[in-house]
């Protein structure tokens, strides 16, 4: 690896600690030089500001590489595709990355609207595992004929609001594994109920009615 690479990876690492530590606004960026073991030269001629760092940072520890893997299976049941996909986001949420990061990254998003935008026309917006999981749903004859996009929020909207943000804003406590399973039940009946073709026999057969 490059020097100048190397430099690069201890920046962010360095940011990563001092954002979680301190949120954006209160990050000294004579620290991260400090921690990281360069100077604000080198911090500047990688990230030409301090949001773009910040940004960097977010994309390490939310976006790529905690990706959940998904992909369509005709033999199997929407049901089963879809809590298997959520049972693997619930763990990325709780385990892997920690509410206490996603709570740092949404307060600097409140406390500054710029940023967020700023990241998501970097980043985007749109899981495409979960896309194309929905592309292939309806090419296979199990889904309406519809813009996967709104199809997508929908079920992202219905997973947040009961997985994320009551315990994010509203100190709600995690839900245990048979907590975790009757929500993940009534997110897949609303959603396949909604899009399916032929909705109750796409459900998984643990759903109970």
């Amino acid at each position: 690896m490059k020097l100048s690479e190397q430099k690069r990876l201890a920046l962010i690492e360095a940011a990563k600690e001092e954002f979680t530590q301190f949120g954006f606004h209160a990050a000294n960026m004579d620290r991260v030089c400090e921690r990281a073991g360069t100077s604000k030269r080198t911090l500047y001629r990688h990230f030409t500001s301090k949001e773009l760092l910040f940004i960097e940072v977010i994309n390490l520890l939310v976006a790529q590489p905690h990706k959940v893997g998904f992909e369509y299976q005709s033999t199997r049941s929407l049901g089963d595709q879809l809590h298997d996909y959520f049972a693997a986001k619930i763990d990325l949420l709780y385990r892997t990355i920690g509410l206490d990061v996603l709570r740092m990254i949404v307060g600097e998003f409140v406390r500054d609207p710029a940023l967020t935008q700023q990241y998501l026309a970097l980043m985007g917006t749109q899981d495409t595992a979960l896309t194309a999981w929905l592309q292939a749903a309806i090419k296979d004859g199990k889904l309406i004929e519809k813009d996967v996009a709104p199809m997508s929020t929908t079920l992202m909207n219905l997973f947040h609001g009961q997985f994320l943000w009551p315990q994010l804003l509203a100190a709600v406590e995690l839900p245990d594994a048979k907590q975790q399973q009757i929500m993940m039940d009534e997110i897949i009946r609303v959603f396949v109920l909604s899009y399916g073709v032929s909705s109750p026999s796409h459900l998984s057969i643990e759903l109970k009615p």
